[in-house]
């Protein structure tokens, strides 16, 4: 596939202030746990360095969010598109499988999709089997950016959509989150409610990571935590703990099951994650302890019907991502670059932080 000139981090539209989804991800892979902490006498207690308490001011949204569009009835028509998949036994997946869908229909293309399972190697497959199909466009949602040039040169040399996750040299256009924003949006909220409630005084900040996907994590999850410390100063009793690739649920459990362990007597703990999946893994650790009420919750993505996480003591909030809408960044401008238009370099979803109060007025079926 053609090689794409690298991008400036620098550059105004920041590409890598994004994502997906993953949103947001669970896929087999093997866990590389690790824990670590720094501390800082002035954080244990009250506002620490650095933080703003009640002055402290919400993120801005970056550039290149983009506004959800329907594609055109017919645009599509005689071209074809493969879609290699996450893992289509995860719910974000789906929500993005079911959008795209819909969106394919409507602009009267083929769609061909091979589900990757979260394993690089089958990501690979789908891209050798989409090059002797023939297709006229990509979309690649796979979560090893290590493993992306590989595919690219593997697949056939027409454009490509990145779902949430960077896919290197054959890279057309980020669809996806503005990984950083998307971040600090929880960060910032966790941390306003600690200062409302506690004075900023918490036992640990649990971090609930995924190594394998690259930049994505480090800008969602430092953002978490540069959006924390503008309220209440620099994070002391930080656990970085590596979920796997994508993030994973079973993993989660594992590694917060012996945080907590080590963490006797702890009742203000606050946990976040790169996705839901990572959440949903860190309440079932806590449920075996009976401590469910000592951890607080800032969660990456919102699915409505997810109601283990958001009937949780503490959730105090999610960020949405709207993958159900994913698909109205996704085709329109794939079919654009298929037929030779220039398209933006990164189409950033639109975040919004979610929480008991305000859940409805996002999904008006929400009912937990």
């Amino acid at each position: 596939m053609t090689a794409r000139p690298a991008r400036s981090l620098t550059s105004p539209r920041r590409r890598r202030t994004r994502t997906t989804a993953l949103a947001l991800l669970s896929v087999a892979a093997l866990l590389v746990a690790t824990g670590c902490a720094s501390t800082s006498d002035s954080a244990t207690t009250g506002v620490g360095e650095g933080g703003a308490g009640a002055d402290a001011q919400p993120p801005t949204p970056p550039s290149g969010v983009t506004d959800f569009v329907e594609a055109t009835p017919g645009s599509g028509d005689g071209l074809t598109i493969g879609f290699t998949q996450l893992n289509l036994s995860v719910g974000f997946p789906q929500d993005v499988q079911a959008s795209v869908e819909e969106e394919v229909k409507r602009a009267g293309a083929t769609l061909v999709t091979c589900d990757s399972q979260g394993d690089a190697a089958k990501a690979l497959d789908c891209a050798k089997q989409f090059k002797v199909q023939g297709v006229d466009g990509l979309i690649t949602f796979q979560a090893d950016t290590n493993a992306a040039p590989r595919i690219c040169d593997a697949g056939p040399d027409v454009p490509v959509m990145a779902v949430d996750i960077d896919q290197g040299p054959c890279q057309t256009s980020f669809v996806g989150a503005a990984n950083e924003y998307a971040g600090e949006l929880v960060g910032y909220n966790v941390g306003k409610y600690f200062y409302d409630n506690f004075d900023c005084e918490y036992d640990a900040f649990v971090s609930l990571e995924s190594y394998a996907v690259g930049e994505v994590n480090d800008l969602r999850m430092g953002g978490i935590r540069k959006g924390f410390e503008s309220v209440c100063g620099t994070i002391h009793d930080l656990k970085k703990i590596d979920t796997g690739a994508g993030g994973q649920a079973d993993e989660a459990q594992t590694n917060v099951t012996d945080t907590l362990t080590a963490l006797p007597g702890a009742d203000k703990v606050i946990v976040v994650g790169i996705n839901e999946d990572v959440i949903l893994g860190a309440l079932a650790a806590a449920r075996t302890q009976g401590r469910e009420d000592d951890l607080y919750l800032g969660v990456q993505n919102f699915n409505p019907d997810n109601c283990t996480i958001y009937d949780a003591p503490h959730w105090l909030g999610s960020v949405a991502y709207f993958p159900e809408k994913y698909g109205q960044l996704l085709v329109p401008y794939l079919i654009k670059a298929m037929k030779g238009e220039d398209i933006p370099e990164e189409l950033l979803v639109q975040h919004e932080w979610v929480d008991a109060d305000n859940a409805s007025e996002y999904y008006p079926d929400y009912s937990c």
